[in-house]
């Protein structure tokens, strides 16, 4: 488990706790509340399911405790960081970026001539599987978009499609890859399939147009845009360095280091574990019973997982509270900006969302949190032996 959700506590449940005789009581400080209403310790208290999983859905996450407990690091210096060297951005890699861009904007015209579907062609088929003579669920799909040759269907399906007119029928033989779904995995199948219509792909042609259209540089012809692609993939090779090498210490350094939280930071990385589960549970129109159902696991099993897994899940934070007594950084929301891009750029991922949509997503103070936290683990780094291997090494 990764996340985690909390509720505040009705007053019959802040009674049956004060009466434990623990150290928890709501008579005091607000901090005493906010440790009660964590549901950090609602395995002491008597509740029927019902109320329990309720008192669940409603947990909010308490306030960060000052301190939350002591960190013992290695020495630095005895670390081993061994990472892949930032290779150097060749004219094929450019390239390859250039054709990259063309894809992503790629669009398809119903082909009017009689011709026979060939690859990059999209294709809409009615498709129906059959192992052993018998139809497979899953199996079967009306007016389905399949783009040949992108590796979307098991292998030898597209090929086969390749070479047929619109409106043909025909059967195609395969072999379910071993690796597949155990029901499947290993054996032949055929496919009775339609093609009732086909379009050709076009893309944009690389030239003062499609600069304009794409530069973050105000380059204005596909010479200086090379070059503006050249720095934009060196940054992300430099980017994902860094990157390898923050996960390589803090992996380390999370496996040698000693974590000693006390209570009190336990019981508010539990509440916001359940804070998490709980909005994800309401953004999907659900709510945290309906989860724990789908779980085929009792509340309770849920409750202590989910309590069980937060003495691991502190430790990041306790890691990198520790280091910043010793690594003192400053972050601009406009390195934020950029790290975002950087993200975007290395991973795709600005085709699911721009810098907006993601800020709004995980929030600004998170978002700059994790830009703050990879700094200090790159000073960290410098501190360390790097070794740097290629790949087939």
């Amino acid at each position: 488990m990764k996340k985690v959700i909390l509720s505040l506590l009705t007053l019959l449940v802040f009674t049956t706790l004060m009466a434990c005789g623990n150290k928890i009581s709501v008579g005091g400080g607000t901090y005493e509340e906010d440790l009660v209403t964590s549901g950090y310790y609602l395995d002491k208290a008597s509740l029927s399911d019902a109320t329990f999983v309720e008192t669940l859905s409603n947990i909010k996450e308490i306030k960060k405790p000052s301190s939350l407990g002591k960190v013992t690091l290695p020495d630095l210096s005895t670390i081993e960081l061994t990472v892949a060297p930032i290779e150097e951005v060749t004219e094929a890699d450019i390239e390859a970026e250039l054709e990259r861009e063309r894809d992503q904007e790629t669009t398809y015209k119903p082909v009017t001539e009689k011709r026979k579907a060939k690859l990059t062609d999209k294709v809409i088929i009615d498709f129906k599987g059959f192992v052993g003579g018998k139809e497979f669920e899953g199996g079967e799909a009306t007016d389905f978009e399949l783009v040949l040759g992108s590796g979307q269907f098991i292998p030898g399906f597209e090929d086969q499609v390749v070479g047929h007119n619109a409106g043909s029928k025909f059967s195609i033989n395969v072999k379910f890859p071993d690796d597949y779904k155990e029901e499947l995995a290993g054996k032949n199948a055929r496919f009775d399939i339609t093609i009732k219509s086909i379009e050709e792909a076009t893309k944009p042609e690389v030239d003062n147009n499609f600069v304009v259209a794409h530069t973050k540089k105000n380059s204005f012809n596909v010479n200086e845009y090379k070059e503006e692609l050249k720095e934009r993939l060196i940054k992300e090779r430099e980017f994902m360095y860094n990157e390898s090498m923050v996960f390589e210490l803090s992996t380390q350094l999370l496996e040698k280091a000693t974590f000693e939280p006390t209570e009190e930071a336990l019981a508010w990385q539990f509440s916001a574990i359940m804070a998490m589960y709980n909005e994800q549970a309401q953004q999907s129109g659900s709510n945290l019973a309906t989860l724990i159902a789908s779980s085929g696991q009792s509340v309770m099993d849920v409750y202590k997982q989910i309590k069980e897994y937060a003495p691991e899940a502190i430790k990041s934070e306790m890691l990198i509270d520790e280091l910043k007594k010793s690594y003192k950084v400053s972050v601009t929301d406009d390195e934020v900006k950029e790290w975002f891009t950087m993200l975007a750029d290395a991973y795709n991922y600005g085709s699911q969302f721009n810098y907006d949509e993601y800020v709004q997503q995980i929030g600004f103070d998170n978002l700059k949190k994790s830009v703050e936290s990879e700094k200090i683990l790159i000073e960290a780094a410098k501190k360390c032996k790097v070794v740097e291997k290629k790949e087939e090494e």
